[in-house]
């Protein structure tokens, strides 16, 4: 079972059809591909400069997909022990050339569903993303399964 069975997020919230989305996801493409909650260490208590839980939308993307290969056949995905902080975000994802970071800012972890920011490597620069976190992964997992560049018009903040 998918932990997004089990979550109720604030009525017509954007985490609302996001746990929408990975019940939909978990259902018809991950079954078994996900993480018990058991072995979700709570990783942003491990990180210093992180004094709250993880994102609602990262956990249950764990629990409902976290194991899957899709996690690393392009960009890779970190799992939950290997989060790491830097330059006030946490990072989660490394761009598969090195050229890009993703990560959420620290002050909006405490959001069930930040944005989702990209950091260039070569200048170190931050920008945000046009997605929240549960749109830009499931925004990765579509471009690495069905190799197309344009599941950012599905995923769009609107």
């Amino acid at each position: 079972m998918c932990i997004a069975d089990d979550m109720n997020p604030t009525h017509n919230s954007p985490t609302q059809a996001a746990i929408k989305t990975y019940q939909n996801f978990y259902q018809h493409w991950m079954q078994n591909a996900g993480l018990e909650m058991s072995d979700l260490p709570d990783a942003a208590s491990k990180l210093q400069a992180v004094a709250q839980p993880l994102p609602l939308a990262l956990t249950a993307y764990y629990h409902c997909a976290g194991t899957s290969p899709i996690n690393t056949a392009y960009n890779e995905l970190l799992l939950p022990g290997d989060l790491y902080v830097e330059q006030e975000h946490l990072i989660f994802m490394h761009e598969n050339q090195g050229v890009v970071d993703w990560g959420m800012r620290l002050q909006d972890l405490a959001q069930d569903n930040p944005v989702v920011w990209q950091r260039n490597n070569d200048d170190g620069a931050w920008y945000a993303e046009d997605h929240h976190l549960s749109s830009f992964l499931m925004a990765c997992w579509y471009w690495a399964e069905l190799g197309e560049d344009k599941a950012e018009d599905f995923f769009k903040l609107g």
